[in-house]
């Protein structure tokens, strides 16, 4: 295991703030019925395997850390959208 940066550890402390994101979504918005719930979980599971595999990367490479932060950064805004979408479409069927 490399010795990691300051840059580095404020990555992986921003793909962990961002990890809480979409459970906490599905928390405050989520639907009540289980058949909904758990088309809504693969998304939040989706999500948080994109996220786990960014923060691999960074603790790998220090070259793609960055772009492993980003590519986090834009898997969680993606897969809350499509949180979002889910519900407004379950609550207006």
């Amino acid at each position: 295991m490399r010795e990691l940066t300051l840059l580095d550890t404020v990555y992986l402390a921003g793909g962990l703030l961002l990890c809480l994101v979409l459970p906490m979504l599905m928390s405050f918005r989520g639907p009540l019925d289980a058949a909904t719930k758990r088309s809504s979980m693969k998304i939040v599971w989706t999500g948080q395997t994109l996220l786990t595999i960014a923060g691999l990367t960074v603790l790998a490479s220090s070259l793609l850390a960055p772009y492993a932060a980003g590519f986090g950064l834009v898997s969680c805004i993606t897969c809350a959208l499509l949180l979002v979408r889910h519900f407004r479409t379950v609550r207006t069927a």
